[in-house]
């Protein structure tokens, strides 16, 4: 509130300034005010403490009566925002009232600050009423007849508003009474009783009374005082204003009151609305003026929208029985204004006659939107303000022509729109009722429709019950007018919102009639719709144009000249559209008008897609008028594909055009010569083609749901529905109902008086021969909708009607073919879902209904009266086969549920492959193999006829799901039989498919076979065994038929399996690759599925009498086939060999990969190896406890090895996993230490075929020489002997095999020792290193699969067996040369072998000259980078792990270790990059690394042996220890130009590590005793060459003159200075380290190991001194030649040296004088030391080395280096301590 404080102090300080000095009282009075704002409380209400206080109003009361303007507007400003915060007590407000009333002659904005003041004044003073209120409302008045447009404006604004509050009625009731009285007296030009006014506009009051009616209607009503003075003073007050005459404003607001009386206060002036609603009536009539009667129809446009209102007005006038009929009259007089002027809308007619279209053709292009055309429509006819609502309007505004009847459209279609939504809304509530009901039933009953007794008998407990007989009342009232009235608009010229809404009228007051059983209003609009959606004068014309089409004979051309196209309008397709809405909700009730409403569809579906249309076919839809071209669809009827349900138009929707609209009687027309188009014609045709292919869309949805709801029809109506399909197809097509036929079953014997022969069918049915029945597929959507029905009800309900009429349809002779076609399959469909619902629906196994489908099936399949009747054999055929076709859906949907026809079914299959006895084949009735049923194997097998051939194709998959699905169903007679089908059918030469399947379905049987034996032992052991088992003989031929006709038992299914094993033994040896192969892995798959359940006899025979003699024949089946292909090929010349491969591969496309027999062959060949290993894997536990499983294995394996030998890769690599396979031990627990016991001498002999095979690989030599004889067991085939080795394995064969070792050496592990641990080590090597591969894979990165592999097999092998750590660690250290060494290591072939080794033919020298030339090339692709890595870290390992094994050492292992390292770290910057794409430590480094741990680690446990490891091996280790570290530390290799100088310098620093360590790890070991001295002293000198820093171009004088270690030191000898080239080393800091390496080896400063530090630093010593005065002595020479040097060279040179050299001296002075020097290790000859005992006592002192060095030093102490000198005073210095002179 501070706002309000503060404004209100600037107005009254505003006061006060301006009345200072003519009205002091004024400013006085504003002070005193000021002052009482002041005193005010913060936080208060200032609002409620101002409205105690009047004073505070004085100076704006007195300001007011100044006449000052400006203290006037002030003072008013100042009220309103007082009254506004209710800051006003109420005690003034009479005064203010007073005040403002004196105000009112002052100027404009003055008057506007009035008007603003009333509105608060009255809202926030409730008790302002009596002549407050009169004189509040005066002020409002008054300014209202102010001449000034915005204070007139804003007065009757002020005064609507206040009309507008909601002021409680109670308190007020007298004001609002007195109010509107006055109201009502003024507008009637009488004088008022409360207002004190004078006068009112007319208009004025008119519009202050609708006012207070529309907004405070509720008053009214409870209230009779304000009832009466609507009674007494406004309705005559209208009525005399009428009789007036007055103009158009009072006329049109005394029409909006009357609106608002009829639609708020009907109820209360029910007579006076009746005088209002005929008045309506009258004025509507053609003689009055035409403004009012368009007023007036937009108040009946509003009183039609209420159906509310309707209801009511129909009850009160016209449901009286003595009262005007207001209703009727209403919808007489919209009807009669509607057709008024037919003209105007384009109706050409007068009357209202049906849909007929003669003589309207001129109509056809006249749609609505062309400029000249006349025509009702929303843009042209419609007023964007109704009239009634154009309150500014002064004289009536300008009307279109046509609103009128639009208005009288829009009623019409209200009253249809309003009973309609009455009435649905109460069926729904019922329908939603009866669906929750229906879904709680627990049992399957049948659903109900939507309208059928149910629903209407509980119509009659509905609540509104009373309120839906009034709608059919009025329905039956309003009909007859609605009909006419709509049916004129149907045909009138509406635009597309319009025609629709029309339709939809239509549609609504069809249903209500339909709903509330009115069939005669129903059936008249459905009539009409039907005449529609097709008018029977499209129908007559496209009679004609059929009749044109055939008698000119180019019903199939390109076109015809002189005839018209005909087809239906887009509003024809509209009002087909409503229909199928109506029949959809109205399906229950239809009864027998489903036949007009089926018949129009038909017909629409004829004239849509005529047969001749524009040269096309049934199916072909033309476009429409403007193009002449056509669109290829689908009909109405027409499934897509055989079996299918949906129609035609569901398939033609995404193609259909759309015609430009045109009226609903007329058909679209096209004259062939008519062909031009303008470009805009064009643009339009495209775009009306997709608005026809979107209602066309609409439609068939329609249609869809139509037939797809028909399911919920009640009984009687789908009788109805399901009736009229009948009849709809009968009268179409001249076919006669089942009742009809005649005896002789030619003919029909009376449909006169049914089919009309004016019906539009019977006009259209000669020309319909050649297409599909519209009513036919339907009858496939009723069926199977309501498939419930059709099987478990009475078949007299919808059953009979549909099967016997396709029954009729199918065999009747005069069918038309298509339509025969379309009847079987339907019939088809109906058979195969009434058996798929019987199933599923649990109605069980009942051969009532089951015969009833077979029977049905036979008879479209084998009729015996059509066979009589002696029909074309091509005609059977393709029934046949049809009835084939449906056999096999049957099958596949409900085959499991048939317990009965079984022989029929058998028959059925067989029916098209029987030879008959004669021996020749039925006519076009033969199939392509016969069988003998009364034999157990058929022999006539082959047997073909390329004519029926088809009908194999038709059948064969029946007799699939019987092998797949219901096996369990056939008796034994039938399994066998079945047995006998399959094998024909795997042998027939027809379709390779077939045979394939065919031998598939074998397997199948067999597995139902061994399941069915297994429940019946179990069976057999419950009730004893059978007395006649079979014994081991009993499988022959000659018993099985026996033991199938005898009682079933576990041994019936053994003979079965049997026999079936014989088929397919037979089918193995199949001329084609497919076929065999087939029959091979279903043979070996069919064993090892059954083979845990045979016995051991069983598995005998299977083995000697199928398994063995199976490999055999393949192999010798195979050489001869290859063999004598061959011999052809080089028989024959090119042309020929191309058909030679083709008779060879029968016409089938062969991969490019088996083009070749041979390699065909090689195939078979895997599988069967794969087959056979299989099974011994699966079941050696059983196979084991043969008698002769010795013998089994050893042949097993002798094949094994000869295909892996001597056949082709692909051969070769499958024997090697076969051996794999049957090597690998049972996993199972179940299998325990004695079955592993039994078998290993058997896997013994496994592991010496393994052996053998790759002493065959590698050494490449002829079979013969690998032949071993295997305890008394046959490895070899005799005709194979001389077969020569494979040239050329694989890397994948070799894989396979080394991986096969691992499995073998799990089981012989035991006894495996050292010596086949070397053997095997041989082999694996070989293998390795087998260099005739035809291709690698890249080892770059990662390893190969066989590296993988041998690592994986030589890690398996037990390293706790004696000797063998050493073994494997010794190959081991062969692999890691693998990566820098490409040697071949020459194998010995066993002495045993040598033995029988033969001279090879020249012929095979020569492969192995090729062979060697391949070998070179593809060994030279193997890296073995990946792999040596892997072999150094597993080196490092292992010898960790076996570090303390004396074998190691003993037999030279160490040693060899040692040297495998030191090859990488030799060659070092020359070894292969450590990858290729992956980024890895270098090869030296990483063997430098294993180097030191292994060692390190092996020098220790070397020395622990002591004695026991042989002085010569010690030394042997060591000797090699010293070439390894001389060739890894002065390397002579330079690093190339890749690396850069940063990795040069981490390469220097990794060598410096090494350098480290050996100091520390290794070195120290080399004082050892048994360490020979040259050995020690070798190392030493390496350490000693490693610590030059630069390299001269002339040699210098490397040791003291004369001096020896054994001898004292002497006087050097002068050496001469040289200007020679000092070239410094790459590597200074790893010089500077070796050198560093020397002292320390010489130093004291170690304490541990002294005896061994001792021993190396004697011989250290000396090296270390020579070094050092080599040094100085040299630089001390060539000091005085510098200048000479520099002229010589350039001055970078010389820097270079001098730096060089320079700090090579700096540092040995700096050493020589930090080095303490251990005691006695510098040797003085025992002579000398006599000689000069002191000598020998400074020479074994710590400073010894200075005292050697003396000379030198003495010599270099007159060098100009300060620096130099300095070190060399203090090495002076050192020895005078040492002399004890300093």
């Amino acid at each position: 509130m501070s706002g309000l404080t503060s404004s209100l102090n600037t107005d009254l300080l505003s006061l006060a300034n301006e009345t200072k000095r003519r009205n002091p009282e004024i400013k006085e009075a504003a002070e005193r005010s000021v002052k009482i704002l002041k005193t005010l409380k913060p936080g208060v209400d200032i609002s409620q403490e101002l409205s105690k206080n009047a004073d505070f109003l004085r100076p704006f009361l007195l300001a007011c009566e100044t006449k000052n303007v400006k203290l006037i507007k002030i003072s008013i400003g100042c009220l309103q925002k007082l009254i506004s915060h209710h800051a006003v007590p109420e005690s003034s407000v009479k005064t203010i009232l007073k005040t403002l009333n004196e105000a009112l002659s002052q100027n404009v904005e003055i008057q506007l600050k009035i008007l603003q003041t009333i509105p608060p004044l009255l809202s926030n003073y409730k008790e302002l009423h009596g002549d407050l209120l009169a004189e509040a409302l005066l002020i409002c008045f008054r300014l209202q007849d102010s001449k000034v447009l915005s204070v007139h404006n804003t007065a009757v604004a002020t005064l609507r508003q206040l009309g507008k509050g909601n002021i409680p009625l109670r308190p007020c009731a007298r004001d609002a009474y007195h109010l509107f009285q006055d109201l009502s007296l003024l507008t009637n030009s009488e004088q008022p009783m409360f207002l004190r006014l004078n006068s009112l506009s007319r208009t004025f009051g008119l519009d202050l009374i609708e006012s207070v009616l529309t907004n405070h209607s509720k008053l009214f009503k409870p209230h009779q005082e304000l009832t009466f003075l609507l009674r007494e003073h406004v309705c005559p007050l209208i009525n005399k204003s009428f009789a007036d005459k007055s103009d158009f404003p009072t006329i049109m607001r005394l029409m909006r009151i009357v609106r608002i009386l009829l639609k708020q206060f009907s109820d209360i002036l029910v007579t006076e609305c009746e005088i209002f609603l005929a008045m309506f009536v009258k004025i509507i009539e053609p003689d009055n003026i035409y403004w009012q009667r368009v007023i007036s129809m937009e108040i009946f446009r509003g009183v039609c929208s209420d159906s509310a209102l309707l209801r009511s007005i129909y009850r009160w006038y016209d449901g009286q029985g003595q009262s005007a009929n207001v209703f009727r009259d209403m919808i007489n007089a919209f009807g009669k204004l509607a057709a008024e002027k037919p003209q105007l809308i384009g109706h050409l007619h007068q009357g209202r006659e049906s849909m007929d279209m003669s003589g309207m053709a001129g109509v056809v292009m006249g749609g609505v939107g062309q400029v000249d055309s006349p025509g009702l429509s929303i843009a042209n006819s419609v007023m964007k303000i109704q009239c009634i609502d154009q309150l500014d309007k002064a004289e009536p505004p300008q009307i279109p022509e046509t609103y009128l009847y639009y208005l009288a459209f829009v009623c019409l279609n209200s009253i249809a729109d309003g009973l309609h939504n009455f009435v649905s809304s109460i069926f729904a509530g019922i329908i939603q009722k009866q669906q929750h009901d229906e879904s709680q039933q627990t049992s399957a009953t049948q659903q109900q429709s939507i309208f059928g007794n149910t629903a209407l008998r509980q119509l009659e407990s509905h609540s509104e019950y009373k309120e839906v007989l009034l709608v059919a009342d009025m329905a039956n009232t309003a009909w007859p007018g609605l009909l006419a009235a709509q049916s004129f608009f149907l045909t009138a010229n509406l635009d597309e919102e319009l025609f629709q809404g029309v339709l939809r009228a239509y549609q609504n007051f069809t249903i209500v009639c339909g709903v509330l059983r009115l069939s005669t209003p129903c059936d008249a609009f459905l009539t009409s719709l039907c005449k529609g959606a097709v008018p029977p004068s499209i129908i007559a014309a496209y009679v004609a144009e059929s009749k044109a089409v055939h008698s000119s004979g180019n019903a199939t051309g390109s076109g015809y000249d002189g005839a018209v196209m005909v087809t239906l309008s887009d509003r024809n397709l509209s009002c087909l559209k409503i229909l199928l809405n109506i029949a959809q909700y109205l399906g229950g009730v239809l009864g027998d008008s489903w036949y007009l409403v089926l018949e129009t569809l038909q017909l629409a579906d004829f004239i849509i897609f005529p047969k001749h249309a524009r040269g096309g076919s049934r199916g072909t839809r033309r476009v429409g008028t403007q193009n002449s071209a056509s669109v290829s669809t689908s009909s109405l009827s027409t499934p897509q594909t055989a079996g299918s349900s949906s129609s035609s138009l569901a398939q033609s929707a995404s193609t259909a055009p759309k015609r430009p609209y045109s009226g609903i009687m007329n058909f679209s027309t096209q004259h062939p010569a008519q062909s031009s188009q303008t470009g805009s014609s064009v643009a339009n045709s495209a775009s009306q083609q997709t608005a026809f292919e979107n209602d066309l869309n609409i439609l068939l949805v329609q249609i869809k749901k139509l037939f797809d709801n028909c399911n919920l029809l009640d009984d009687s109506a789908i009788q109805y529905f399901t009736s009229a399909l009948c009849k709809l197809n009968a009268y179409t097509y001249g076919i006669p109902l089942a009742s009809e036929i005649s005896e002789d079953g030619q003919g029909i014997s009376s449909v006169e008086g049914k089919t009309p022969k004016s019906s539009p069918l019977s006009n259209l049915r000669g020309n319909k021969t050649d297409e599909k029945s519209f009513a036919i597929d339907k009858l496939r959507t009723v069926a199977t909708s309501n498939i419930h029905r059709l099987i478990a009800r009475e078949p007299t309900l919808i059953w009979d009607l549909i099967v016997s009429n396709l029954i009729t349809t199918a065999n009747y002779i005069s069918t038309p073919q298509q339509v025969r076609m379309q009847a079987c399959e339907i019939l088809s469909d109906v058979i195969i879902t009434s058996m798929s619902y019987t199933s599923s629906a649990q109605i069980g196994s009942d051969e009532r209904i089951q015969m009833q489908l077979l029977t049905s099936l036979s008879h479209l399949v084998n009729d015996p009266e059509r066979i009589s009747r002696s029909y074309s054999k091509g005609f059977y055929v393709e029934v046949q086969k049809m009835g084939l076709e449906t056999l096999n859906k049957l099958l596949q949907t409900s085959g499991h549920s048939f317990a009965f026809g079984w022989g029929m079914i058998f028959d059925m299959i067989k029916s098209v492959c029987t030879i008959n006895g004669s021996g020749e084949m039925g006519d076009d009735e033969g199939d392509t193999a016969s069988v003998d049923s009364a034999g157990i194997i058929d022999g006539s097998f082959g047997v073909s006829n390329s004519k029926s051939s088809g009908l194999v194709r038709v059948a064969f998959p029946s007799l699939q799901l019987i092998c797949t699905d219901f096996l369990s169903l056939l008796s034994p007679e039938c399994l066998k039989q079945c047995i006998n089908t399959l094998g024909a059918y795997g042998l027939q030469m027809d379709d390779l498919n077939i045979s394939l399947s065919a031998i598939g379905l074998l397997w199948n049987v067999s597995d139902f076979i061994q399941t069915k034996r297994a429940d019946l032992e179990k069976t057999q052991e419950n009730h004893g065994k059978d007395v006649n088992a079979i014994t081991k003989n009993a499988v022959i031929e000659q018993e099985i038929e026996r033991i199938i006709k005898g009682d079933l038992t576990s041994h019936t299914m053994n003979a079965l399996w049997m026999l079936l094993l014989i088929q397919l033994s037979r089918i193995c040896s199949d001329s084609r690759p497919e076929v065999r192969n087939g029959a091979n892995q279903t043979l070996f798959r069919t064993v090892d599925m059954n083979g845990s359940v045979l016995d051991i006899q069983t598995w005998h025979t299977c083995i000697w009498q199928v398994l063995f003699p199976l490999l055999n024949s393949v192999k010798l089946v195979s050489e001869k086939v290859v063999k004598a292909a061959m011999q052809q090929q080089q028989q024959q010349s090119p042309n020929s060999e191309k058909l030679t491969s083709q008779k060879e591969f029968n016409g089938f496309m062969v991969h490019h990969s088996r083009n070749t027999v041979d390699k065909q062959w090689d195939e078979t060949k895997v599988l069967i190896l794969t087959g056979m290993s299989g099974i011994f894997k699966n079941f050696i536990p059983i196979l084991v406890n043969l008698d002769d499983f010795k013998q089994v294995w050893g042949l097993l394996l002798s094949h094994l090895q000869d295909y892996c030998l001597h056949s082709s890769n692909e051969v070769a690599i499958a024997a090697v996993k076969s051996f794999h396979t049957i090597i690998q031990f049972p996993k199972d627990e179940s299998h325990t230490d004695q079955l592993k016991k039994r078998i290993l001498p058997h896997w013994q002999t496994a592991w010496i075929v393994w052996e053998t095979i790759g002493l065959g690989i590698i050494t490449m030599s002829d079979r013969r020489a690998l032949n071993v004889d295997m305890d008394n067991g046959n490895l070899s085939s005799s005709e194979t002997l001389a077969s020569p080795i494979s040239s050329q394995f694989t890397q994948d064969t070799l894989t396979a095999y080394v991986i096969a070792f691992g499995d073998l050496y799990n089981v012989i592990s035991q006894d495996f020792g050292i010596d086949e641990i070397k053997r095997f080590l041989k082999v694996i090597y070989g293998v390795l290193t087998y260099p005739n591969s035809t291709s690698y894979r890249p080892d770059y990165d990662y390893l190969t699969p066989l590296q993988e592999a041998v690592l994986n097999v030589v890690g398996q092998i037990d390293l706790n067996v004696s000797g063998a750590p050493a073994v494997v660690l010794s190959d081991f250290a062969d692999y890691m040369t693998l990566a820098f060494t490409k040697h071949s290591r020459i194998e010995e072939v066993p002495e045993k072998l040598k033995n029988k080794k033969e001279q090879t033919s020249t012929k095979s020298v020569k492969a192995a000259n090729k062979e060697n030339t391949l070998s070179k090339k593809s060994f030279s692709t193997v890296t073995y980078i990946v792999f040596s890595k892997t072999a150094m870290r597993t080196v490092n390992d292992l010898f960790k792990k076996f570090v303390k094994d004396q074998g190691v050492y003993a037999e030279g292992v160490f040693k060899k270790i040692i040297w495998a390292y030191g090859i990488p770290m030799k060659m070092k910057y020359d070894c292969p990059p450590s990858g290729k794409h992956v980024n890895d430590i270098e090869l030296w480094k990483i063997a430098t690394n294993a180097f030191l741990d292994v060692v390190k680690e092996g020098l220790i446990a070397l020395e622990g042996f002591g004695k026991a490891i042989l002085d010569e091996c010690f030394v042997d280790v060591w000797k090699q220890l010293s070439s390894v570290l001389h060739d890894a530390l002065i390397t002579v290799r330079k690093p190339p130009s890749t690396i850069n100088l940063e990795q040069q310098d981490t390469n220097e620093a990794f060598d410096m590590k090494f350098l480290f360590n050996l100091q520390t790890d290794v070195v120290i070991h080399m004082g050892h005793p048994r360490v020979p001295q040259t050995l020690i002293r070798e190392i030493v000198e390496t350490l000693q060459e490693g610590s030059q820093l630069y390299s001269a171009d002339i040699e210098r004088q490397a040791a003291v003159n004369g001096h020896s270690n054994k001898t004292h030191v002497k006087q050097l000898e002068k050496v001469e200075g040289v200007t020679a080239i000092i070239a410094p080393v790459a590597r200074e800091r790893f010089a500077y380290a070796c050198l560093q390496c020397l002292f320390d080896l010489c130093s004291a400063e170690y304490e541990d190991n002294i005896p061994v530090r001792q021993r190396i630093a004697e011989v250290a010593a000396p090296i270390l001194l020579e070094r050092c005065a080599s040094v100085i002595r040299n630089y001390t020479a060539d000091q005085p030649l510098s200048a000479d040097w520099l002229i010589l060279h350039d001055l970078q040179t010389f820097s270079l040296s001098s730096r060089v050299r320079h700090d090579e001296i700096l540092l040995i002075l700096q050493q020589l004088i930090k080095l303490r020097l251990r005691k006695n290790i510098l040797h003085v000859e025992e002579e000398e030391s006599s000689a000069n005992p002191i000598k020998k006592q400074i020479l074994s002192g710590s400073i010894a080395h200075l005292f050697y060095l003396y000379p030198v030093i003495c010599d270099a102490i007159s060098l100009p280096d300060e620096n130099i000198v300095a070190l060399l005073k203090e090495s002076l210095k050192k020895v005078g301590e040492e002399l004890g002179v300093y």
